[in-house]
């Protein structure tokens, strides 16, 4: 036997929800993006690929194996989306360059 169509979460309102517990009317969709999203280029899959290729996995600090692809000046220094901005970097190496980053962040806010 099919469920019966749960009301909408909305106090008071006796509509069925149709999407995400919300009726028609009272359903808004998300659209906020994220920080990530509003700076990201549409062609930021493509880049990524290109940079590994580019670099054969490898990182540009220390040359040992490094999948994630990072910005050699971040976005929020004034860092582009542009290849030559863009390189491979290890675990290790990426882990000691955000938190040196995230420390000069934390003195940009002061």
């Amino acid at each position: 036997m099919p469920k019966a169509p749960s009301k909408c979460l909305e106090t008071g309102c006796r509509q069925p929800a149709t999407t995400k517990g919300r009726c028609q009317k009272h359903y808004v969709p998300w659209t906020v993006t994220s920080a990530r999203n509003q700076t990201r280029p549409k062609n930021a899959a493509s880049l990524i690929r290109r940079v590994r290729f580019r670099d054969r996995k490898r990182c540009y600090v220390c040359g040992r194996p490094g999948r994630i692809v990072d910005h050699k000046t971040p976005v929020a220094e004034g860092g582009t989306w542009d290849m030559s901005n863009l390189a491979c970097i290890c675990n290790a190496c990426h882990e000691i360059k955000s938190a040196q980053e995230a420390a000069r962040g934390r003195l940009r806010r002061r």
